[in-house]
């Protein structure tokens, strides 16, 4: 029996470059399955406090609110077939991304090519067992 095609892709809210979010559509357009893990950075959290005080609302409200669109903003890229959506701000996220796709049973990984850079990133997808794409930036 042949296991189903699961994506895990890995996305920067405030970076608009999210190809990621590209290839687990294609994964999902052929029957598979993703999950789309959001990372939160300070930049994420400034819009958030911007967004809270345009909006007359407090930080804990404006910060639910943003995340409940966010989601919804990812999963709308997937049309009728289900994403799940995690929504993360450790500072291991890394690991975190690493541990879901071997929870998740995941085939795949998808990072942007920005966050290879980093050390750590660096380091889990060199020792990962699951294959790793790593997503270019969108061209402009």
């Amino acid at each position: 029996m042949t296991s189903q095609e699961h994506m895990i892709a890995v996305v920067e809210p405030t970076l608009n470059d999210a190809t990621t979010i590209d290839l687990a559509k294609q994964v999902v357009d052929r029957g598979g399955r993703a999950t789309v893990v959001v990372l939160l950075s300070r930049e994420t959290k400034a819009a958030v406090a911007e967004f809270a005080e345009s909006e007359n609302l407090t930080f804990p409200d404006a910060h639910e609110i943003y995340l409940e669109r966010l989601a919804a903003s990812y999963s709308a890229h997937f049309g009728d077939h289900k994403a799940a959506t995690i929504i993360t701000d450790r500072s291991d996220a890394n690991r975190f991304v690493f541990d879901a796709a071997a929870r998740r049973a995941a085939t795949s990984v998808a990072v942007p090519q920005r966050l290879i850079s980093r050390r750590n990133w660096k380091s889990s997808v060199a020792r990962s067992q699951i294959p790793v794409l790593i997503a270019p930036a969108r061209a402009a």
